[in-house]
């Protein structure tokens, strides 16, 4: 009796080729299918008409207090002159006089932004928030 030590080799399975390419084609048709492509989008500057008659400011219906920083540094509080160290200290009063006021910041365009950092904070310590007082900036040659 002879004994057999080889084992017996099994058949390669064959693959077949063509299902996998008919499998492929459905993937790529699928992930065409499903693909946003983005739009590429284009930057156009327009300019927008301007109206003569609207461009002189209207009268608000709402009274505010003035914040005003002139070119010289100096900071005036409704007409009264006040400094950046004791501001915080007069708009709370001003607060505690007039809870509903209103405050507008008016200043110039060669200020520096260390002092608007400053009046900024002193509104934040005085309860006004920064979003609530519009700030108006003069140019050179405006009054």
């Amino acid at each position: 009796m002879q004994l057999n030590l080889r084992p017996k080799r099994r058949p390669v399975p064959a693959i077949p080729i063509v299902s996998l390419i008919d499998i492929m084609v459905i993937l790529l048709i699928f992930f065409i299918a499903t693909t946003t492509f983005r739009e590429q989008k284009m930057q156009v500057k327009i300019q927008l008409p301007q109206s003569r008659s609207m461009g002189e400011a209207a009268p608000m219906e709402e009274t505010r207090k003035t914040l005003m920083v002139t070119p010289n540094r100096e900071l005036f509080l409704d007409g009264n002159p006040t400094d950046a160290k004791n501001l915080s200290a007069a708009l709370k009063q001003l607060r505690s006089l007039q809870p509903q006021t209103k405050l507008e910041l008016q200043a110039d365009d060669q200020t520096p932004l260390g002092l608007l950092v400053q009046i900024w904070d002193s509104l934040r310590e005085a309860g006004f928030s920064i979003n609530d007082v519009p700030a108006r900036i003069r140019r050179p040659g405006q009054p």
